[in-house]
């Protein structure tokens, strides 16, 4: 068995998670989550990675792949197909199974990048392809740790909003590698992407205890750099739009009220900001000290 500690939860698993290495633990009992492996038929979830909910279970398969099956937030069971490559199987445990089983929980599991600055966090947000890691990155190569790169959950306790770190290392796209002059920190090759690249951090919080949030930061594409606040609803709706993960399966299991409320306190807690860039890695440093500039102003 392996054991781990991830955003603040004991996990203990069947199957070794090599992207969980810096949070590997000792044996504390009885966990709090348990990643089991089975050898049995898979039973008939649906193959197209849709979600199937059933009181407090849900489950999806991909073909080729195998099945996930999660049970109120504290059991994940993994049906593998035959042919299926141990890295796509992680891949699916550690992304939409992992996502899932937070909801389960009642948990905020938000899709973006962090990173720290001066003890506080920063959160990259927004639709796909508009560069969180890529901001993450830049903003690590400007003196920053990472935090989290692709989900992570944010927790709204009486001690204000904090983030889990989820990462010890960023995906980026082969591009924002030679910008940023990080080809020697290249460690493996993305599994789903060809141009796309996993790269060690030196400076990161992972296996740390959750960091203040201090911003919430929307990318946005846009002619001219700007950087402006956002309230109110504006700042909700752009905050739901770009950390909700996975909304299909929040739908198909009945918890978009309940993870819409976790926004609007997160919203109420946190400054939030609309970053606006060109679709251009050259302007990349420049909306970086534009980044820092207007979060220590705002």
């Amino acid at each position: 068995m392996h054991h781990y500690s991830h955003s603040g939860l004991s996990v203990v698993s069947e199957i070794e998670l090599p992207e969980w290495a810096a949070f590997a633990a000792g044996d504390r009992g009885e966990p709090d989550i348990t990643i089991a492996l089975s050898d049995a038929r898979m039973p008939h979830f649906p193959v197209d990675g849709s979600t199937m909910a059933c009181g407090d279970t849900a489950s999806f398969a991909i073909e080729g792949v195998g099945g996930w099956q999660l049970e109120a937030g504290r059991r994940m069971t993994l049906y593998p197909s035959l042919a299926a490559d141990p890295r796509e199987l992680r891949l699916f445990t550690l992304g939409s199974a992992w996502g899932l089983l937070g909801y389960q929980r009642g948990l905020a599991m938000w899709h973006g990048s962090a990173v720290e600055r001066s003890g506080r966090a920063v959160l990259f947000c927004g639709e796909s392809g508009e560069g969180k890691s890529t901001m993450a990155a830049a903003a690590i190569a400007s003196g920053a740790s990472l935090v989290a790169d692709d989900l992570s959950r944010v927790d709204l306790g009486g001690e204000g909003a904090m983030i889990f770190p989820s990462s010890a290392r960023i995906k980026l796209w082969s591009e924002a590698i030679d910008r940023l002059g990080w080809r020697d920190r290249v460690t493996e090759r993305d599994w789903m992407r060809n141009d796309k690249f996993h790269c060690s951090v030196p400076l990161h919080h992972a296996g740390d205890d959750a960091l203040p949030l201090a911003a919430i930061v929307v990318l946005a594409t846009g002619d001219a750099l700007s950087f402006e606040p956002l309230t109110g609803g504006e700042a909700l709706k752009a905050v739901l739009a770009g950390t909700i993960y996975r909304p299909d399966a929040l739908e198909a299991m009945g918890l978009w009220g309940e993870q819409g409320a976790l926004a609007a306190r997160a919203v109420a807690q946190v400054p939030v900001f609309r970053l606006t860039q060109p679709r251009d890695l050259a302007a990349l440093g420049s909306a970086v000290r534009l980044l820092w500039d207007g979060l220590s102003r705002g």
